[in-house]
């Protein structure tokens, strides 16, 4: 983690909160609310890092008029780009540090329990979905 939040920052200016941030707002934009269920801030952070990525331009930040102290938050088109450009750093660096240091048959192996793990977490979610 260390290793990413130097290069996010250091080729981004980004940090990793602000990094998960933008990767959890789809294109066609969030609700603030939906936006803090997808990631591990408090609705007070999450707000307060909405604003200074509307203010560094990287979202917008509409207000809902139906409820009050709701938002909609969408990425910008320098925001889009800025993500596409970090994801790529992130991809580099997990790669690097962390699937590069593994034999093909260890990813397999690493491939094949993640699948699995994802399976179950699928299963669940349509389990508590009835």
């Amino acid at each position: 983690m260390r290793a990413i939040e130097q290069e996010l920052d250091a080729r981004h200016r980004l940090s990793v909160s602000e990094f998960d941030t933008l990767v959890n707002i789809p294109l066609d934009g969030t609700r603030l609310k939906e936006l803090k269920e997808r990631i591990v801030l408090t609705q007070s952070a999450v707000s307060r890092m909405c604003d200074r990525l509307a203010q560094r331009g990287l979202v917008t930040r509409t207000p809902i008029e139906e409820d009050q102290r709701g938002a909609m938050i969408r990425l910008t088109e320098e925001g889009r780009r800025l993500l596409r450009a970090a994801a790529l750093t992130n991809a580099e660096v997990v790669d690097r540090m962390f699937a590069g240091r593994l034999s093909p048959e260890e990813l397999l192996s690493l491939d094949g329990m993640l699948g699995h793990l994802k399976l179950r977490e699928h299963a669940r979610d349509c389990d508590t979905e009835k």
